[in-house]
């Protein structure tokens, strides 16, 4: 802010500066049809042809100030505007390639014919989309090589025709930018994730194949509040990332399945109920050897009931 108001002052100064020299060099025009004076002066003529120098002089300056003050503005705009073309492209890529196993808003879909049933990864979460430059250039070279080269033991494959795929860099390019940019609104209110949303339920009502949405298996004992806490889990997309009762979910996250028997134990010096209050608001503080630190925080996205009933679903002995 300080540079551009600097840069603003700065030229207004030189153009009152090419008025006065315009005002000044206006006079020595009239001076040149006057009759010289016995002591001369100067010579008009010479007067003129050092204005019009000074005055292209400071043209110059001014058009390489302007130059230099709204060049680093266009470039960002036209830098804005290739990055809202790459995601649209890739809104278009996904809900043609990948929605079938990360579902049409990218919290994930039972991957076709895998037996048992198998959940791929969420795409559409906090983790993938940091702020911090740092980290945001980390986020973006793990999902470009996961899109290029696959992830080996799963069904994921390798996109990049440089491994076998179908996809050139700039198609990956716009898928990553799409996925690490997802809470970005490109058209008016709408976030990237609903485009994509929309965009899949439009191909799927024209006929393209509906993406199965995992669904937690009950057992028939569950109380009332164990129920309400699958479905959290369920509406949640937590079985994007975890396998619980059933034996459906993905596999980015620890198994949930038996989780009861073994929260009491996990971290020392915490009960099973402290334990998963904790990994659910502060999934940070302990993590599970073997997972990386990629669950977000629902700290403020669950009332006290419904922290208690996921808490009661995953602690009861039969799911």
């Amino acid at each position: 802010m300080e540079n551009s108001v600097g840069a603003v002052i700065l030229i207004l100064g030189m153009l009152l500066l090419l008025a006065g020299l315009v005002v000044y060099a206006s006079g020595v025009g009239k001076r040149a049809h006057q009759p010289v004076p016995e002591v001369p002066s100067g010579n008009p003529s010479m007067e003129r042809k050092v204005a019009v120098i000074l005055g292209i002089t400071l043209v110059s300056v001014l058009s390489l100030v302007g130059y230099g003050f709204w060049e680093p503005i266009r470039q960002a705009r036209a830098a804005e505007r290739q990055e809202n073309v790459s995601i649209e492209r890739g809104v278009e890529l996904y809900t043609t390639l990948c929605i079938g196993c990360h579902g049409v808003d990218g919290l994930g879909a039972v991957v076709p014919d895998s037996e048992p049933p198998r959940v791929a990864p969420q795409l559409n979460r906090e983790d993938l989309r940091p702020k911090d430059a740092d980290e945001y250039k980390k986020a973006y070279e793990l999902v470009y090589k996961t899109l290029q080269r696959g992830r080996p033991g799963t069904p994921m494959p390798a996109w990049g025709r440089q491994d076998g795929g179908t996809l050139l860099d700039e198609q990956i390019h716009e898928l990553t930018v799409m996925i690490t940019k997802g809470d970005k609104h490109v058209r008016g209110e709408e976030s990237v994730w609903e485009e994509v949303r929309d965009e899949a339920r439009e191909k799927i009502a024209h006929g393209a194949p509906e993406p199965q949405k995992p669904e937690v298996q009950l057992a028939a004992d569950l109380s009332d509040e164990a129920r309400a806490g699958a479905r959290l889990l369920q509406g949640k997309g937590c079985i994007g990332c975890h396998v619980v009762g059933g034996g459906v979910g993905g596999q980015t996250g620890p198994n949930l399945s038996q989780v009861q028997s073994v929260a009491g134990s996990r971290k020392p010096g915490a009960a099973a109920e402290e334990y998963l209050r904790e990994s659910i608001l502060q999934p940070q503080a302990f993590l599970v050897p073997g997972y990386a630190p990629v669950m977000p925080s629902f700290q403020g996205q669950l009332s006290d009931q419904e922290l208690g009933q996921i808490i009661a679903y995953l602690l009861a002995p039969n799911k």
